[in-house]
């Protein structure tokens, strides 16, 4: 999948980060997101090579990933 802004990256990452909060009732304990920055001919990082540029918008990586990280503490 191919992103042209960030808005568009970020708007995947919070959908599947949604749908993992989903899958936390059902059991679902655990997922792993391996690139943070770009490497080499890889270009689906957070950040670019040179870790210069954020890819996304980290305030709204930031929210989902809270969400996630406090679900089980209703």
């Amino acid at each position: 999948m191919k992103f042209n802004s960030p808005e568009e990256v970020t708007k995947q990452y919070v959908e599947y980060g949604n749908e993992l909060y989903r899958l936390i009732s059902r059991g679902f304990s655990a997922a792993v997101y391996t690139q943070t920055t770009d490497v080499e001919m890889e270009v689906n990082g957070l950040m670019t090579y040179d870790r210069k540029e954020m890819k996304v918008e980290p305030e709204r990586i930031r929210k989902i990933n809270q969400k996630l990280c406090n679900a089980l503490s209703k």
